[in-house]
């Protein structure tokens, strides 16, 4: 199965040596008919969303001579944190239980002419039977399957001019994909990063922002040699305090200063296990129980943070946590919220004029969007989730010995998000997530020592 590794990167990188006569290319199986690109300036870039943002990423770590740009939108940099998370076997955002070998079936192709069916099903599911062992659900761990399918180990190697968008509230690719790859590539490179307030979504058609021409400028001088003295900024970020809003920063994480907040006094007890009826609804409809852990009503503990004064998260939020599990494990979940009934911008796009823009996808015309800036109870601001047996290291399993206390720090999300003086923050810790994690029943208690636990948020003392 080459599903996400370097073999299905090559086939996207033998296209490219093929624009430049490196590679030859034929009209078929037979090999009689050979096709030149003699067209080619072999000058190329690749973009795309999802799967095809993820291949961009994958292929740029190639270092490929003719790739000059990527515009990798919401796409994977590591496979292993799209599937699992800090020893845990997660599932992307909105797909509960889904795992790599659905995406493998999904985007298995062969099987879809009844010839290739027939020659080709047989080999293939026994393919998958063993991506099924390879991939070890069973324990979360990070293995040679995902090192296999980790780009960031070879993010040293990108040459190519770098274009990400990405959303905070992706929960599908969450944004430590983004992340990562941004911090990986060599420091000698153009990187830009479009970091919006939408979910797993483009925004070529928004409104607020011109994505579609800025890459029309970008491309025209880095492929077709256009005289420009057009550049992007490093960071352009959707300020989440208003609609339609933009600036530019000067980095996505790395920032010097901190804000700490204590959590209180005593201790407190998430409880595991869920009585039937709400376990079952809630398995029945994950935003249920996202609902009623928003509005704490869940088995969870819930802590309210003032905002004193403005502040600008840039980076990881961290957790620093002293606990003991009552068993000889624990599953660990995170929310970070601003609480409270104001105007948010919503996580997915609102048509505002239907069919009105020319050139879009598909050469088609198309929708103008925007995210919308509507009122709610709250918004989320960054997540996480943590096998405890993994709570130093994601390639050191530890032991959890019931009833002994544990101090760890535990990272969220890498995200952007402003708060402004009077704000209220909200901190959610709990067990089972009915949408991300395993659905665990078993009936065990975690214990919190909020006196010695505490929060830290990257800030960033200046903006431009």
């Amino acid at each position: 199965m080459t599903n996400g590794d370097y073999r299905q990167i090559e086939a996207y990188k033998n296209v490219i040596d093929w624009l430049n006569g490196r590679c030859r290319a034929f009209t078929d199986h037979t090999r009689q008919r050979q096709v030149t690109a003699d067209w080619s300036n072999g000058k190329v870039a690749t973009t795309g969303i999802s799967y095809l943002g993820t291949m961009s990423n994958g292929l740029a770590t190639t270092g490929v001579d003719g790739l000059e740009v990527i515009i990798a939108e919401a796409g994977i940099s590591s496979w292993y944190n799209y599937y699992r998370e800090n020893g845990l076997v997660t599932s992307p955002g909105g797909y509960p239980g889904e795992d790599f070998d659905s995406l493998a079936e999904l985007t298995y192709s062969r099987n879809l002419l009844g010839g290739d069916y027939l020659h080709h099903n047989a080999a293939h599911q026994a393919d998958l039977d063993r991506v099924k062992k390879e991939l070890d659900r069973a324990s979360g761990d990070y293995n040679q399957f995902w090192h296999d399918r980790n780009y960031l180990l070879h993010a040293d190697r990108v040459k190519a001019e770098v274009v990400f968008t990405h959303g905070s509230q992706d929960w599908n690719v969450k944004p430590l994909h983004v992340f990562n790859m941004f911090q990986a590539l060599p420091a000698n490179i153009k990187k830009h990063l479009f970091y919006h307030n939408g979910a797993h979504v483009y925004l070529n058609n928004w409104q607020s922002i011109d994505f579609r021409e800025s890459m029309n400028a970008l491309l025209s001088k880095k492929l077709l040699s256009y005289a420009s003295s057009y550049e992007l900024p490093t960071v352009i970020w959707q300020d989440n305090t208003g609609e339609q809003s933009w600036t530019s920063l000067d980095d996505f994480g790395n920032q010097t200063s901190q804000r700490t907040f204590l959590l209180g006094d005593g201790e407190k007890v998430i409880q595991n296990r869920y009585e039937t009826k709400d376990y079952e609804r809630y398995g029945k409809a994950y935003p249920t129980f996202l609902s009623d852990l928003y509005q704490d009503k869940a088995q969870q503990v819930t802590i309210d943070l003032p905002i004193k004064e403005d502040l600008h998260l840039n980076g990881k939020a961290r957790l620093h946590l002293r606990l003991h599990s009552s068993t000889n494990k624990g599953l660990l979940s995170a929310q970070l919220l601003e609480l409270g009934s104001k105007k948010y911008l919503q996580p997915y796009p609102a048509v505002l004029s239907v069919r009105t823009m020319d050139n879009g996808r598909y050469h088609m015309l198309d929708n103008l969007t925007e995210l919308p800036f509507k009122e709610a109870g709250q918004r989320v601001i960054t997540k996480g989730y943590l096998n405890l047996q993994n709570r130093h290291d994601l390639l050191q399993v530890e032991a959890v010995t019931p009833g002994e206390w544990m101090d760890f720090d535990f990272d969220l999300q890498p995200t952007i998000y402003k708060l402004e003086k009077g704000a209220t923050l909200r901190l959610v810790l709990y067990t089972t997530d009915f949408e991300i994690t395993v659905r665990d029943q078993t009936d065990y208690q975690l214990t919190i020592d909020l006196a010695q636990s505490s929060l830290h948020l990257p800030e960033m003392t200046e903006a431009r």
